[in-house]
């Protein structure tokens, strides 16, 4: 059994490759990206925090018998000014190498998770904390991938909480993506999870149940109302984490945004993403 951490610009997940047709992964939720779009750098509570949550994992998988556990972080660590020096740091404190993805990789391994081959094609789309990759074609010969700077945590720094001003912000830069051909669109990241299970009406998560589940624009729109209606959204969506929250308002615009763009009515959500693509890629 080997064992996979996603160090991502919202939360830090660890999957243990058990063989399962859908592997259930864990989650620290510590908002890497916070202040980033602001700053330029990763601020020292955002990498602490992030730092003990990559350290507790890397031990969670020795304890659990990983062969070996593979690292990897995304956006907030390759785009901020302090990501190589956080690079060194995660690296000292675990004592392995800890991979930076380009954009492009991202993209391609997120693909390569959703699809599960190099060679089959379709649409992913990563909905992350500081950046958001479109990619279709196929993982080894994509026609078309794109990253923007419109992930979650970044949208909350850039736009605010004020539903219309979110709206405003996140429809002006998706049409950075310029024309996109997809017939049909498979979202993963955590705010498309999310929304599944919240659409699903869960009162404890179940992966399975998320994976292929059909979102529809007309209830992401109610989804959304909902989320902006202010109260105790906890409450009412008990498998949304706290920090999850914060954000899920944000990264459920950019989903109904990027649909809107690409003319689409609904996206199916998948629990595969870039960590199966991670592993299925080694060597990397």
């Amino acid at each position: 059994m080997d064992a996979v951490i996603d160090i991502g610009s919202n939360s830090v997940r660890l999957m243990l490759d058990r063989g399962e047709a859908v592997a259930k992964k864990e989650t620290a939720t510590t908002m890497l990206a916070e202040g980033l779009n602001v700053n330029g750098t990763l601020s020292d509570a955002a990498m602490e925090r992030t730092l003990s949550a990559v350290a507790g994992f890397f031990k969670e998988a020795a304890v659990a018998g990983a062969a070996k556990t593979y690292v990897f972080a995304t956006e907030a660590v390759r785009s901020a000014a302090n990501g190589a020096a956080f690079r060194a740091r995660l690296e000292a404190a675990i004592g392995t190498r800890v991979a930076v993805l380009s954009a492009k990789e991202e993209a391609r391994l997120g693909m390569l998770g959703v699809l599960g081959a190099p060679d089959k094609t379709g649409a992913v789309l990563d909905i992350g904390g500081a950046s958001v990759e479109l990619i279709t074609g196929s993982p080894d010969k994509p026609d078309y991938s794109k990253s923007l700077p419109l992930g979650a945590v970044r949208v909350l720094d850039s736009a605010g909480t004020a539903y219309k001003g979110v709206a405003r912000y996140v429809a002006r830069e998706v049409k950075r993506f310029g024309r996109v051909s997809a017939k049909a669109l498979t979202a993963i990241g955590g705010t498309a999870t999310a929304l599944a299970s919240m659409a699903l009406g869960q009162g404890t998560y179940e992966p399975a149940a998320v994976h292929g589940y059909l979102l529809e624009q007309d209830v992401l729109s109610a989804l959304l109302k909902d989320i902006f209606s202010g109260g105790d959204l906890i409450a009412r969506y008990p498998t949304l984490p706290v920090q999850r929250a914060r954000v899920i308002g944000q990264g459920a615009v950019v989903l109904h945004c990027v649909m809107r763009h690409l003319g689409l009515k609904a996206v199916t959500v998948s629990e595969h993403d870039n960590m199966e693509g991670f592993l299925l890629a080694l060597p990397l």
